[in-house]
């Protein structure tokens, strides 16, 4: 053999190695582009999967089957807030939209005649209306399964065109009930009745009700 031969089957040899070496990197490449799609794809579906932390006020937590009772004790506190505290007939208008959005369907008519009630007071006297909650005396009891009655007591104060009008100490109750959210309500707990008991002065009680039960 001579040495051209030599060379040109060491050429062979080289070109084919190198050939070899190309495939195997090639493959190589395609082995770890498939495994990192699936990783991408394993991760979207564990984020699908994964619960949605919400923040319904100011109680924030994760959603489980059921509402955990500190979840509708925030509502109830908000839904006190909405009824007993505003300025004029325009923020008075704001604050009940939204409560109505809380209203169970057969709790709603009761609550816009009162509100029709209430407005006409409101428009008259230029009202503003303001509800100093005593945490102490808050309570929540659960009357039948899914139903709730919170309580609390405070001072409410009504002002006449800025002057003060009048102010009790008062204890309001709201009843709340689990149910489905909805596009107006995504809490899934309902309002079911509210009601404002004013302290007895000298030998008479003054009692109001947003639609007595």
């Amino acid at each position: 053999m001579t040495d051209f031969d030599r060379l040109e089957r060491t050429l062979q040899q080289a070109l084919w190695l190198g050939a070899a070496a190309v495939g195997v990197l090639f493959a190589v490449t395609l082995a770890s582009l498939w495994f990192a799609a699936g990783m991408v794809g394993a991760a979207r579906d564990a984020a699908s999967r994964s619960p949605v932390v919400v923040v319904p006020g100011a109680v924030g937590g994760t959603y489980t089957p059921g509402l955990a009772e500190e979840t509708i004790r925030g509502v109830a506190r908000y839904v006190v807030g909405l009824a007993t505290s505003f300025s004029g007939s325009h923020g008075f208008d704001v604050r009940f939209d939204e409560l109505e959005s809380f209203a169970a369907a057969r709790y709603l008519p009761r609550l816009q005649a009162a509100r029709r009630t209430l407005r006409r007071e409101v428009d008259n006297q230029n009202q503003a209306r303001t509800f100093v909650a005593n945490p102490e005396t808050e309570r929540m009891a659960q009357v039948e399964p899914g139903v709730f009655d919170y309580t609390v007591r405070g001072e409410r104060s009504v002002y006449a065109s800025g002057l003060l009008l009048d102010a009790w100490q008062s204890t309001i109750t709201a009843r709340m009930r689990v149910a489905a959210p909805s596009g107006g309500n995504r809490t899934g707990v309902a309002l079911e009745n509210f009601e404002v008991v004013d302290a007895p002065r000298a030998a008479a009680a003054s009692t109001t009700a947003v639609a007595a039960r």
